[in-house]
């Protein structure tokens, strides 16, 4: 049975079960948490992990990869989550030409993933005419996503949205990789940040609402 928790009988938590949507009411499945602000109309509650780098994060003159913010989030199995980053990745020194790539690491094991990212690739950091790229990657490996370059000032900013589905729970991490060292490293740009929320179970379509 519905319980009321506000006071209201028009809005209650209906435990871990997900019968029919009712208008004002809070479901939880154990995986994500929804509402029915209207109808029949469930939606997913974005209950985000959130990060945000608070001061500049230097990174290594070196062509292995490299954690974009220093920290990986856990995530749980047999889950999709949707996720979105921005982050700028600058440099001032080195001149030893090399491209840049983006990817995911850690312990978690995916069933799939796939996100949009538009990035800007430029020798200054208020681009007017700057070169933005993008597409959609369909693997959490390394991909390239510049140019080559040799100069010493580099500045890309990075946009990220997507979705991942997650087989066997562990860590994610954002990640880069640089196709050779620089001679100069590379640092993530406080203010980036990545949030990461659950959106339904794995194993068959996400659908959430009145979808049909």
């Amino acid at each position: 049975m519905p319980v009321v928790i506000s006071g209201t009988d028009n809005f209650v938590l209906n435990g871990d079960s997900l019968g029919t949507a009712a208008a004002g009411a809070l479901d939880y499945n154990g995986t994500a948490l929804y509402f029915t602000p209207a109808g029949t109309q469930r939606g997913v509650v974005p209950g985000a992990q959130f990060f945000r780098l608070d001061s500049n994060l230097a990174g290594a003159n070196v062509n292995t990869v490299q954690s974009v913010f220093g920290v990986g989030v856990t995530l749980s199995a047999s889950t999709v989550y949707a996720f979105e980053a921005v982050y700028a990745i600058n440099k001032t020194a080195g001149t030893t030409s090399h491209s840049i790539g983006i990817g995911f690491g850690g312990t978690a094991t995916l069933n799939n993933i796939g996100y949009n990212v538009t990035d800007t690739f430029s020798t200054t950091q208020i681009q007017t005419s700057a070169s933005y790229q993008g597409g959609t990657i369909l693997a959490a490996t390394n991909t390239t996503i510049t140019g080559t370059t040799t100069s010493a000032a580099v500045f890309t900013s990075v946009i990220l949205k997507g979705t991942v589905s997650v087989n066997a729970g562990g860590t994610f991490i954002p990640q880069y990789t640089l196709s050779a060292a620089p001679g100069g490293a590379y640092t993530t740009v406080a203010g980036s940040y990545m949030l990461i929320y659950p959106i339904g179970a794995s194993g068959a379509n996400v659908n959430v609402g009145t979808w049909a």
